[in-house]
This record gives structure tokens, C-alpha cells and sequence, in this order.
């Protein structure tokens, strides 16, 4: 079904992104970026990065600028379920290695990279202990996992964030996508979607352990960054 959905909008996604959330969207992958990196301790020479649900590219056009500001070299993977996404992909990041496939079944070797990151996609995951499992067997040791997701707030701010994603969202996504359907499964998800503490600890239970977790403006988004233990 997740498939399908981000199928049925890939051609307009980035376009229905920037809108709904007034660009925002772009604030918190570049602020999930720069706060994972500053986490991140390469010996030296390449290192190896995958996004994980990595959609149109977006995050893994950002990873890539803030790494080469930082002088880092990097070979680049992307992943996700959606050959239509995958294919605006392609033009938008030529550098990456884009492969199409589940974060239960990741096709890639044990311990095969140094960060790897997750935008927006824990959430479709179908089977979320599983993916988890992956997300740490693909990971090197002392490797650095950033996690940026939606969940509810209880603040004001939160609620009134979380007000507009219920009821909001939905109705200017289909406008702009055809699809109403689909954003209407965004409210949905969120809304069955664990805190963040519960998530962390779902995380620390496959033996990661925690070393940020924090909300973003407006309080809808939240930045989790984790590592593997040796």
C-alpha cells in the first residue's frame, strides 16, 4: 500500500512538500544533517553513507553538501520501496547509488556503513522491530544512525501543529498531488505513531544506544541520532 501511495505522487511530491510545510521541510533535513555530522568521527579516507527511504533525494542531496563543506569524501546509497520515486531520484542525485527495496530486506552486507540515515520513513516501515534489526546490521560499529521523524506534542505549539497536519495537510496535498488519499495516510500514521522516548528505547532495545533526541519547529518534527556500540 506505502508503495502504491508514494508512487501515485512522486512526480509532485517535492512540490507538495515545500508547499504544506511553508519550506520547513528543508530546515529539518538541514538541521538533521549538520547536527548527525557533528556526531560523525571519520578516521580518514571514504566513507560510506545511506539514506534509508530516501524518496526524491532530498536528504541525500543535503548529506552531500554538508559533507563536502566539510571536507569529507563519501559513496552514497539510497533505498526505497518506490521505483517512481526512485526515478525522480535519479536526476536530482547522479552521485548516489540508488537500489530499490524494503528496509526489512536491505540488500547490503553486514557492518557496510558508516551513517546512515532515516527521513520521514520509519513511520511506513511494516515491520518496524525488524528494520530496526537492519538498520543496525548495516551499520558499522561506533556508526551513527539520524532518525527524523513526525509525532505528536502535547504543547500548544505541537497541538496547533498537529491540528494543521490532521486537518490541513490532507486537503492541500490533494490539491496540489490528485491524491488526498495519501496525505491523509500522513495524518494517519503520525497519529498511531509512538513518542519519541517510546521510539529511542525501541531503538536501545536492538542495542543502539541514544545520543540526542530533540524536537524541531514547530514541534511536529523531532531529530533522533543513535550509534552502534562496538
Amino acid at each position: 500500500m506505502v508503495r502504491e501511495l508514494f508512487n501515485s505522487i512522486a512526480e509532485r511530491y517535492d512540490l507538495a512538500n515545500r508547499l504544506i510545510s511553508l519550506n520547513l521541510d528543508c530546515c529539518w533535513r538541514r538541521r538533521t544533517c549538520e547536527e548527525a555530522l557533528e556526531a560523525l568521527s571519520p578516521a580518514g579516507g571514504r566513507i560510506s553513507v545511506l539514506d534509508v527511504a530516501c524518496g526524491t533525494g532530498d536528504m541525500l542531496r543535503c548529506l552531500k553538501k554538508k559533507l563536502d563543506e566539510k571536507g569529507i569524501c563519501a559513496e552514497f546509497y539510497g533505498l526505497d520501496c518506490s521505483e517512481n520515486m526512485l526515478e525522480v531520484a535519479k536526476k536530482k542525485v547522479p552521485f548516489a547509488r540508488l537500489v530499490p527495496g524494503f528496509a526489512e530486506e536491505m540488500p547490503f552486507d553486514d557492518e557496510s556503513f558508516d551513517f546512515i540515515t532515516v527521513a520521514f520513513g520509519v513511520r511506513n516501515f511494516f515491520d518496524r522491530r525488524k528494520a530496526i534489526g537492519e538498520l543496525y546490521r548495516v551499520l558499522k560499529p561506533d556508526g551513527v544512525l539520524a532518525v527524523l521523524e513526525f509525532s505528536r506534542n502535547p504543547s500548544i505549539l505541537g497541538k496547533l501543529a498537529w491540528f494543521y497536519t490532521e486537518r490541513v495537510v490532507p486537503l492541500v496535498g490533494g490539491l496540489i498531488t490528485g491524491n488526498k488519499k495519501a496525505y491523509s495516510y500522513l495524518a494517519e500514521s503520525i497519529g498511531k505513531f509512538p513518542y519519541p522516548e517510546e521510539l529511542a528505547k525501541e531503538f536501545e532495545s536492538a542495542g543502539f544506544s541514544t545520543l540526542k533526541l530533540r524536537w524541531l519547529f514547530p514541534r511536529i518534527a523531532f531529530l533522533l541520532l543513535l550509534r552502534k556500540g562496538r
